[in-house]
């Protein structure tokens, strides 16, 4: 068993999932070989074996799970919430930086964020970790990597 968020974190979404293991195709020994390298023409020995190689993306992503929290709540909550969607961290919580989000969000004040985080909350978006930091739920965004 393992923990989606983190073993030791005090995460409120935490949930216990099971771990699937992958299965690898298994390598073909094709014993020893003679290769000859085409520039130099010298005749090279050597182990000869067969496998697949896979190349993986390795940016991150952010995932959205239908937000239907997202449907009753107002304008100012759900720039609130894209703002944390581009700035979610690994671990599923946000650092939430006041001026930056009135920056990007176009708002004067932060009454306006102040708001919109709490009406986020009443829609268990998010949860509150510390302060200025919050979980964010991964039933509905998380953010992961490709590797």
């Amino acid at each position: 068993m393992f923990y989606l968020c983190g073993v030791n974190d005090s995460n409120p979404y935490k949930i216990e999932v099971e771990r699937t293991h992958r299965k690898w195709r298994k390598k073909a020994d094709l014993g020893e070989l003679e290769v000859v390298d085409t520039k130099t023409g010298e005749v090279v020995r050597g182990e000869g074996l067969v496998g697949a190689n896979k190349t993986y993306d390795a940016s991150f992503f952010v995932k959205f799970y239908k937000p239907r929290q997202l449907y009753s709540v107002s304008l100012r909550a759900c720039r609130v919430f894209f703002w944390i969607a581009g700035h979610l961290r690994f671990g599923g919580y946000v650092e939430i930086d006041y001026d930056d989000v009135m920056r990007e969000t176009g708002y004067k004040n932060r009454s306006s964020v102040y708001r919109g985080l709490v009406e986020l909350m009443k829609e268990d978006v998010i949860r509150e970790k510390d302060k200025g930091e919050y979980w964010v739920n991964p039933n509905i965004i998380y953010r992961g990597q490709r590797m």
